[in-house]
């Protein structure tokens, strides 16, 4: 999969339905959509997170309702309300499984 296609595309996904610990896929960069459970009319919200090559966590806005295009590596404990919004999160590549929280 070193085809340069494949690092534009989302190969992999999954839902985050607990961030009280955080979310990482074990160092494999991954991007979010964040889905609002009720009518909004918030089309960004800031989301503390660390980048691929960012040294700690720091404010990144995110789009609400479309998949953000920062490479993710980490997001820290209680990132997002889960209560008000749905985070699914996608990557190019495959993680070990044992990250598919």
């Amino acid at each position: 999969m070193e085809h340069p296609m494949y690092s534009l595309r989302i190969l992999s996904k999954g839902r985050v339905s607990d961030l009280s610990k955080g979310f990482t896929l074990g160092g494999v960069p991954f991007s979010v959509f964040v889905r609002p459970k009720k009518a909004s009319m918030e089309t960004n919200i800031l989301m503390p997170c660390k980048l691929i090559c960012d040294k700690e966590s720091g404010a990144f806005p995110v789009p609400v309702g479309d998949w953000t295009p920062g490479k993710i590596v980490a997001l820290p404990p209680n990132a997002i309300d889960t209560d008000k919004y749905e985070i699914f999160w996608g990557a190019s590549e495959a993680p070990h499984l044992e990250y598919y929280k």
